[in-house]
């Protein structure tokens, strides 16, 4: 009985190396001339290490573990590892291993091997395969004669490589070298290939520096062997915890045959761009705050944008438009600086397009005057209106509004008496073929608005309502000097429009059906209709606007319609719907407006279509388009099908795209492209893109 209790104890005892203690657990332990030798479930750990097996021998002199059947090794609570045969060395953490699985939690990456020899930082492996999925059989895995892993660095050598999806040999190289770290680190990132009727061959290698914590340089050299060569450059800083700068710029230069074959007005294309935002820039107390933005754009055309690298390229816009804000905010005023500079690519120079250098605004916030109801604010303006030829001007602009409510009927009704004095002063100078006057405009408004919310619950219910109805009167206490469309029609004043308000009446209905449980949505349906007077008092109704949407559980169905009495048309209308169940997702989208005499609005009209379905867990089909009908042309279409697995991804698209360019006649681009992506997770992405057709 007594052996029996023996030979099952669990018996632990202390082993020493240089810089952490182990402990070995086990059914049966023996020493003899400083060897230990434990048999029967042997656990062994440590801070860093923890170790299982059958069988151990410790040798107390050199301090090394041989480790016999099932060891099981795990490193830092990452790296792990499994063999018949492993001898550590204690002193070094050297480890020899026969044969190995090695397998790395944080890159979900394994490594089945001959054998392993790790000495230092540097593990070398025998003939191995190497995969992300599923061990037994992987979708798809690399093998080859030997490969080395450099665990400081992070970073995979392997050499004679086949890759194999399945049991199938695809690509065969002397040598492939990836990291496995997916931290900021310096080095080349994924490149990206492809073929191009028009273009040739196209290579895009980028290039990462990470210096520093707080910033990082990218260089993205590239090459169209038809068409020309150039490089892209991306700086990123954050100067302060609250702050981040962008700073991007590139170079183009086309080759002279396909300058002339495709009509382009420039063979070099050029620019920059440059984003900065910044909290707490000069506040620094705890009621107020103030921000800096800025996002500058300059380029001399719009290919600068066009060629640029997909990760960073920004929608291609005929309009380019710099801006730089700053706020500081209070409880009690706000003050602003605003620039607004312009860019239109179609044209040949922009020294008459108008600008905004600056606008400077001055805000007070809502305050009682002599009594808690009665309200008012003040609001200054200040605004240049720049351009290098042609009539500019500095204009004033200041508002006071005052306001006082009350309710009525129990709550049910709220009364609020509005006035506001509103006054424009436009300085008009520069060069103009006609001497104009400084002009000033003061106008006065009031305003009476009655206002009702309303609330009721049903059993599984709640439905609110809100009417309002507003009366508002106008009257133009000042009018001097040349004004745009009350005095003048001048052309060279309509960028500086001011007009004479016409009184009106405006009703208004909102509302909403909720959830009673969760408090969610289901209908809102919102009602606008406005009645203008023109001099004589003559009232007409103007557009009658209603917007209705739906949240239906498993999408939203909405619908907009704006009516024109005068027209007697619908002048604009706009429909969407989505559907999302299960596997499957469809998105529609319809949108019309009509230039009619009133409406002041575009001829427009185009339908979008976005749908997807899921074949299977990892299987997906889209498709989407966008389509003018107008103008009988696609601007849009592309279909997809898409493979995501845990340990890879594959997608393939067809896109037809329309993009603007700077040729001579403005004819936009239209091409066909062929996309191919392949990402082996973590290993990296293989991109191939091929252009199909391309009219010009």
């Amino acid at each position: 009985m007594l052996k029996k209790v023996l030979a099952t104890a669990i018996l632990v005892v202390f082993l020493h190396a240089e810089n952490e203690k182990f402990q070995v657990i086990a059914n049966n332990l023996n020493t003899k001339n400083n060897i230990l030798v434990a048999n029967g479930d042997v656990v062994v750990f440590s801070p860093s290490y923890y170790i299982t097996a059958q069988k151990i021998i410790h040798d107390k002199d050199k301090n090394t573990l041989e480790l016999f059947d099932d060891v099981v090794i795990v490193k830092n609570n990452n790296v792990q590892t499994k063999s018949d045969y492993a001898f550590l060395d204690l002193n070094t953490d050297d480890l020899y291993q026969k044969p190995n699985i090695f397998y790395e939690e944080k890159s979900a990456i394994w490594i089945n091997s001959k054998e392993s020899d790790k000495k230092n930082d540097l593990i070398t492996l025998g003939k191995s395969i190497l995969s992300s999925c599923d061990c037994v059989d992987p979708d798809w895995s690399i093998r080859s004669s030997s490969m080395d892993y450099d665990t400081k660095d992070m970073w995979i050598n392997t050499y004679n490589t086949t890759l194999y999806v399945k049991d199938f040999p695809v690509i065969y190289t002397p040598y492939l070298g990836f990291s496995t770290d997916t931290r900021r680190r310096t080095g080349l990132l994924i490149p990206l290939l492809g073929y191009s009727r028009n273009e040739g061959f196209y290579y895009n290698q980028p290039i990462y520096f990470a210096p520093a914590p707080n910033y990082d340089i990218e260089l993205v050299p590239q090459i169209r062997t038809n068409r020309g060569y150039g490089s892209y450059l991306y700086f990123r800083y954050a100067d302060s915890p609250d702050s981040m700068l962008r700073i991007g710029t590139g170079y183009f230069k086309e080759k002279d045959s396909y300058v002339k074959e495709h009509n382009l007005r420039n063979d070099e294309h050029y620019g920059f761009n440059l984003d900065y935002e910044r909290v707490n820039l000069f506040a620094d107390t705890f009621d107020s705050k103030d921000g800096l933005y800025a996002s500058i754009r300059y380029l001399n055309d719009v290919e600068f944008n066009s060629l640029e690298d997909s990760r960073y390229q920004e929608s291609i816009e005929k309009k380019i438009e710099s801006k730089i804000n700053y706020v500081y905010d209070t409880p009690n005023y706000l003050l602003g600086a605003y620039s607004r500079y312009y860019i239109d690519t179609q044209k040949e120079s922009n020294a008459d397009t108008l600008q905004e250098l600056p606008k400077l605004q001055a805000h007070s916030y809502t305050r009682p005057l002599f009594f808690d109801r009665l309200l008012y604010s003040t609001d200054l303006k200040y605004t240049n209106h720049y351009k290098r030829e042609g009539l500019t001007a500095d204009q004033y602009e200041f508002s006071i509004p005052v306001s006082y409510s009350f309710s009525l009927f129990d709550d049910y009704l709220t009364l609020t008496l509005k006035n506001q004095i509103t006054a424009n002063k436009l300085k008009y100078k520069n060069e103009s073929s006609i001497d104009f006057e400084d002009a000033t405009f003061v106008e006065n408004s009031t305003s009476v608005i009655l206002n009702s919310d309303l609330i009721k619950p049903y059993e599984n219910y709640i439905h609110t309502m809100n009417l309002s109805a507003e009366y508002n009167h106008f009257n133009t206490v000042t009018e001097e000097g040349d004004l745009y469309s009350i005095s003048t029609d001048n052309a060279q004043l309509s960028p500086f429009p001011i007009s004479e308000s016409s009184d009106n009446i405006i009703f208004g209905l909102n509302q909403s059906i909720y959830d009673k449980e969760d408090l969610s949505q289901i209908i809102n349906h919102r009602i606008r209709q406005s009645i203008i007077y023109d001099d004589a008092d003559n009232a007409k109704l103007h557009n009658l606007e209603n917007q209705i949407t739906y949240n239906y559980g498993l999408g939203q169905i909405s619908n907009k319609v704006v009516y024109n009495h005068q027209d007697k048309e619908f002048i604009e209308h706009s429909s969407n719907f989505t559907f999302n169940y299960e596997d499957y997702y469809l998105g529609l989208g319809y949108y019309m407006s009509k230039d009619t005499p009133n409406s002041g609005k575009e001829e427009l009209e185009s339908y979008n279509i976005a749908t997807s379905y899921k074949l299977s867990h990892d299987y997906k089909i889209t498709y989407s388009t966008t389509y003018d009908l107008e103008r009988d042309y696609r601007s849009k279409e592309a279909i997809s099908f898409n493979i995501n697995d845990m340990c890879w991804n594959f997608d393939i698209r067809l896109e037809r795209e329309t993009e603007p360019a700077s040729t001579n006649d403005l004819t936009p681009i239209r091409q066909d492209i062929f996309y191919v992506q392949l990402v082996l997770k973590p290993l990296g992405t293989l991109k191939q893109q091929f252009e199909l057709k391309r009219n010009d």
